[in-house]
């Protein structure tokens, strides 16, 4: 499963038929708002699917590490934003810096405590002073469904978290957390960790 979800078609089909996707543009029309010539960087962007869902008039840039997500982004989305097939480091924050949203639709799952704090020290340089992260994540809590703790514990990510965890981590480096946890979100049972966390 985890082997067939590295195609960025089938990723795609999976992240539509669980709803999955559906819960990412869910959850941005409900906790950020977007405004006219906005600068967005998108972390963990994919195959790019999000940018159609956004408005038109926003300066976007996404990032991945998989080169056939970005060569499919880059035929599909390239009219509407740039890729770029890199990691998101101190000289992307450099090179990017004066951004309004930073993005990272399942992306924290990815990445161990000490990884994700040289991860969100870089993010909190390319922000704006009052610019926002905007996180979305899987996340364990007590008395959540069978199905959604099973699909948790086999996510491609290693590191799902509970809400205490998404927070120690995300505090580490921005001063004001908000998260929200949702379960209404998917066509199939899964716990959401929706986080804007601000300098």
């Amino acid at each position: 499963m985890k082997a067939i979800l590295n195609h960025p078609a089938l990723y795609q089909a999976y992240q539509n038929a669980g709803g999955f996707f559906g819960a990412r543009i869910k959850a941005i029309a409900d906790y950020l708002t977007l405004r006219p010539g906005m600068r967005v960087i998108d972390i963990g962007c994919g195959p790019g699917h999000i940018r159609r869902h956004l408005p038109d008039d926003i300066d976007y840039t996404g990032f991945d590490i998989d080169e056939a997500y970005i060569a499919y982004a880059r035929r599909s989305f390239g009219h509407l934003g740039t890729f770029h097939c890199r990691h998101f480091d101190a000289a992307a924050a450099r090179e990017f810096a004066g951004a309004d949203v930073v993005m990272m639709n399942g992306v924290l799952h990815h990445i161990g405590d000490d990884g994700l704090q040289t991860t969100l020290a870089d993010i909190r340089d390319v922000l704006r002073q009052d610019g926002v992260l905007f996180t979305l994540d899987g996340c364990y809590r007590e008395g959540q469904s069978r199905v959604a703790k099973w699909l948790l514990d086999n996510d491609r990510g290693e590191f799902v978290r509970d809400r205490d965890g998404y927070d120690k981590v995300l505090r580490r480096a921005f001063g004001k957390v908000n998260l929200a946890i949702r379960d209404d979100y998917s066509r199939v049972p899964y716990t959401f960790i929706i986080g804007v966390s601000q300098k």
